[in-house]
């Protein structure tokens, strides 16, 4: 792990999430000081990535189990948590292919934010893998995967936009008979 401040600067800046105006906004309606939060402690990084994701926030404080962002349906905690490892595994440099493939990301033209969700997909395969069919972590299936972006993130994303016109096409086939 290596925490030269030039690189460890680099990793902070690539590991969080853009805060836009609104963010900046919601965080002064707040009383937080952006400039004073160090995302190097993990409860003022969970702060700045909740700020992120406003909606994500406002469902959270309503109590919502799940919130429509952008079409997609989503836990907003599991959400905000799978933020937070990526920031983790950016910022401590571990795996290094984290930061490695994040900026492959960036160099292709990929949006920072989108880029971060690409890393929590691995992430949350993985979490999936250890907690539904009991394994281990693998490290060699992470660095694959990350490996794997963005082609993988792509064809995903392409699987998650067909879904609904496939429900719609066999619900119209279904009625006519």
């Amino acid at each position: 792990m290596s925490f030269d401040a030039p690189d460890l600067e680099l990793r902070i800046a690539i590991a969080m999430p853009p805060l836009d105006e609104h963010a900046r906004a919601r965080a002064a309606d707040q009383d937080w000081e952006l400039s004073l939060l160090d995302p190097l402690d993990p409860d003022e990084r969970a702060i700045m990535i909740g700020l992120a994701h406003p909606q994500l926030g406002d469902a959270i404080a309503d109590g919502a189990d799940e919130v429509h962002v952008g079409g997609v349906t989503m836990n907003p905690r599991l959400h905000l948590a799978i933020h937070e490892v990526v920031a983790q595994q950016l910022i401590d440099d571990e795996p290094p292919e984290a930061i490695e493939t994040a900026r492959r990301l960036l160099a292709l033209g990929r949006d920072a934010h989108e880029m971060l969700h690409m890393l929590g997909f691995t992430v949350s395969a993985h979490l999936g893998n250890a907690l539904h069919d009991q394994r281990p972590y693998s490290r060699e299936e992470h660095v694959a995967a990350l490996a794997a972006l963005p082609g993988s993130w792509d064809r995903q994303a392409a699987r998650a936009r067909l879904r609904p016109q496939r429900r719609a096409r066999s619900g119209r086939s279904r009625r006519r008979r």
